[in-house]
């Protein structure tokens, strides 16, 4: 039928996926429009560009692996069931109701048959866990190894807690973007005007990394940190602590 059809797992990303070029299809479209969407790119989608005009997308997120992580779009605005209404409503046009007064929408549909299936959609996501990494895709002694760096010299377990589901977001803390040298663009634009700590889950199956995609491998997104937060890491500790994020 397609490429990957019957061999995706369930809630990993689609990254082939170019959702702009599909959507500029549209005849009723003006030109100008149909050119935003087509700069996006396989994997990327920009959710608000409709309903504010800038042009930002961001990197399409897992859906599985959500079990016990409270806030999952990359801003914080809600949890999945919020994701999953503000999509199938503002962007898809289904026939339901979807009200946000901070960001300025609402949108008040009958009957609603978006609402009633948010529950059932909302369990069979938090099914959905986190494959373990494939046999041979990490050197287990480099990950021993980069987990130590990783909850002490990397500063990564203060805000990757990895007894919540490596995230801070369950304690209700959001980040501004110059904490951790983010594009403030994406946050700017919704109303929390933050970004909420990513969960680690299957880290080497869905790159790049970062909302926006600025990372396109695990040693761009060690090397980021290690330079916005002056870690001073060496080489072999750099390498080490990308082995322990591929065996997450």
């Amino acid at each position: 039928m397609a490429p990957g059809v019957g061999r995706r797992l369930d809630g990993l990303p689609n990254r082939d996926l170019n959702v702009g070029a599909i959507v500029a299809l549209s005849p009723v479209l003006p030109a100008a429009v149909k050119a935003v969407f087509n700069s996006w790119g396989p994997g990327k989608y920009d959710a608000e560009f409709n309903r504010d005009g800038i042009n930002s997308p961001v990197v399409i997120p897992p859906a599985l692996g959500l079990r016990g992580v409270a806030l999952e779009t990359y801003t914080g605005e809600g949890p999945v069931s919020y994701w999953n209404a503000y999509v199938a409503v503002t962007q898809m046009h289904g026939h339901g109701s979807f009200s946000d007064p901070a960001l300025g929408i609402n949108i008040q549909q009958s009957p609603d048959r978006v609402t009633p299936v948010l529950p059932v959609l909302r369990a069979y996501q938090l099914g959905l866990n986190a494959p373990t990494p494939a046999a041979g895709s990490f050197d287990p002694a480099a990950a021993g190894r980069g987990k130590v760096v990783f909850t002490s010299t990397g500063r990564c377990a203060s805000c990757h807690l990895p007894a919540m589901v490596f995230t801070d977001v369950n304690l209700g803390i959001l980040h501004d973007p110059s904490e951790t040298g983010m594009d403030p663009v994406r946050a700017s634009r919704l109303k929390n005007h933050k970004y909420r700590t990513t969960p680690l889950r299957a880290l080497s199956q869905h790159p790049p990394y970062f909302h926006d995609g600025s990372a396109a491998t695990l040693a761009d997104v060690v090397e980021h940190y290690n330079r916005v937060l002056g870690l001073g890491l060496s080489d072999t500790q750099k390498a080490d602590l990308v082995e322990y994020l591929k065996s997450l």
